[in-house]
């Protein structure tokens, strides 16, 4: 008789959906969780109904949207990385008041106000300030962009470390998943969890998963096994030589791209777009003082001719070729006119100097500079450095003015081959770039030697003249120096609002696709509780049923007897 086995069976399978469904109430707000449904089936023994049975317990879920949704946390990861470094990097290049372009604004401003009081030595602290507080703006920028690169460099193992912690945990249960689902059981709660983990992963790196038999999935990073079954790879990261940062697995050495994620774009941003602004900061902070110092050398100070200077750019070699030594800007081929005046007489000698930085070294042109009556230069070791000194009773300039007695004639551009700022000789700054750009020390001391002129009249501002045409001359890639910054800096931000629409638009995404998928495998209260109530009818017709079986057995029984 089938009569008891089918009222049972009823009850189980009833008392089993009803666990599942709570199961579903109560991780309805649990992230990741997926909705789950017993199905049944008819039970059959030999040819007859026997009751019911749970064929299987459903967990609900869409692939296809699973899928876009590791893709959608790859991408919004990485837009929040990117976009988070970009708006420190615009913070730190302060585009209005106070910023890089107002302190170049005040250098020019500065020189202009010197232009009508030229000789004027308490006028020049003002413009030696302002050049100062300029270097001071670029020092800082260059800084804050180095510690934040550095910053993200040391974040890399930490994020590289929870990745593999994550891929040790999917592995872990890709094997809990396995061997439950090979004996015949369910691992639905497993899968949610291992899901999440898949998930977290995706936030990190670019990801697309595999399904395998038995449960099992593997998670693949743009061609790199990241977990393969019940293995998990590991990864380490380093930095090279120019401080990029290097991920390989560990164990074969092999180099990983990550393309997305937060660990792709903080990779990005420390080996391409840091270096990528730092080196166009340091463009323009190396034209500034190309530029500046190329000024400053070939004019004069209210003091006329110079006793010394000594350069501060430190080559590679003293003996190589100067195309070949490390100049910081370049040599062209042309010629270095300097001036030597007797103090006492005031007699003045032009000599002008070839220059081939394809053939000559600066011991060369230490050579050629010794040679010329009344000035010695000397190359200092071993920091690669040239010094000009002149002999007792001597100064010199290379302003380029007529001999003295006329006759020499006077020469527009002294040094048509930029040898001055290359080798940092009588400048305004020193330094090479927005790290270590500075005012020299011996302006600083004495505000004297900035050269306002060009002639050694009375009142001449004659060079003050080229620095205020300076503010206007295109220099940087058909670009003025405040132009070149201000694009710059507009470049920065328009990489902001560039990132900050594509993070907006890819949140808008993700709560789309987050709503497409709840619609699937979300837990709807209401539809629970209805389902409870069927269940709950359920148990009670099962239970009608085997009260009236049992009291037509008792009948039964008692008409035997």
């Amino acid at each position: 008789m089938n009569a008891f086995p089918i009222g049972t069976s009823a009850i189980s399978v009833a008392r089993r959906a009803i666990d599942v469904i709570g199961q579903n109430i109560a991780n309805a707000a649990t992230p990741g969780y997926t909705r789950q449904a017993a199905q049944l089936e008819n039970r059959v023994t030999g040819s007859l109904g026997s009751g019911v049975d749970v064929a299987t317990v459903t967990r609900f879920a869409a692939p296809a949207v699973r899928t876009a949704i590791l893709a959608g946390n790859s991408d919004q990861a990485a837009f929040d990385q990117r976009l988070s470094v970009r708006r420190q990097i615009e913070a730190t290049f302060g585009a209005g008041a106070g910023g890089i372009g107002d302190a170049l604004n005040g250098f020019f401003d500065q020189v202009e106000q010197l232009t009508g009081r030229p000789d004027n030595t308490a006028a020049r602290r003002p413009l030696l300030t302002a050049a100062s507080d300029l270097a001071g703006r670029l020092n800082g920028s260059a800084n804050d962009i180095d510690r934040l690169r550095a910053d993200l460099a040391n974040r890399a193992p930490q994020e590289v470390s929870a990745l593999n912690d994550l891929a040790k945990k999917v592995a872990d249960l890709n094997l809990r998943i396995s061997i439950r689902e090979q004996g015949g059981e369910q691992a639905n709660d497993l899968r949610d969890q291992r899901d999440r983990l898949v998930s977290d992963i995706s936030k990190k790196i670019d990801v697309r998963v595999v399904n395998q038999p038995f449960g099992v999935v593997n998670v693949i990073a743009n061609g790199a096994p990241v977990v393969v079954g019940e293995f998990a790879s590991a990864f380490q990261v380093a930095t090279d030589a120019s401080n990029n940062l290097i991920v390989t697995e560990t164990g074969t050495g092999t180099p990983i791209t990550f393309t997305g994620g937060s660990l792709g774009a903080l990779v990005r941003e420390v080996n391409v777009e840091i270096p990528a602004t730092r080196a166009r900061l340091d463009r323009f902070a190396g034209e500034v003082i190309r530029s500046t110092n190329a000024l400053q050398a070939t004019g004069l100070g209210l003091g006329g001719p110079i006793a010394s200077t000594a350069g501060s750019v430190s080559l590679n070699s003293a003996t190589a070729p100067l195309a070949s030594a490390g100049v910081p800007f370049p040599i062209a081929a042309g010629a270095l006119t300097v001036s030597v005046t007797d103090t006492a007489t005031g007699n003045r000698t032009n000599t002008t100097i070839a220059i081939d930085p394809a053939t000559q070294s600066l011991t060369d042109i230490a050579a050629a500079l010794s040679a010329v009556p009344g000035l010695s230069a000397s190359v200092s070791a071993p920091s690669n450095t040239l010094t000009l000194t002149a002999q007792p009773g001597f100064g010199f300039d290379f302003a380029g003015r007529d001999t003295n007695p006329p006759g020499g004639g006077a020469v527009a551009n002294a040094d048509t081959a930029g040898l001055l700022p290359a080798l940092g000789l009588n400048g305004l700054f020193a330094g090479t770039g927005a790290s270590n750009i500075s005012v020299r020390a011996e302006l600083t001391a004495d505000p004297t030697r900035f050269a306002a002129g060009r002639t050694g009249q009375p009142g001449d501002g004659t060079n003050l003249e080229r620095f205020s045409a300076l503010r206007d001359t295109p220099v940087l890639n058909g670009r003025t120096l405040a132009a070149d910054f201000a694009d710059q800096a507009a470049a920065v931000g328009s990489d902001v609002r560039g990132l900050d629409d594509q993070q907006t638009a890819q949140s808008n995404l993700m709560r789309a696709l987050f709503s497409e998928e709840q619609s699937v495998a979300g837990v709807d209260e209401n539809e629970e509780f209805v389902r409870l109530l069927d269940f709950q009818r359920m148990i009670q017709g099962a239970s009608r049923y085997l009260s009236v079986v049992n009291s037509a057995l008792d009948e039964v029984i008692n008409i035997v007897k």
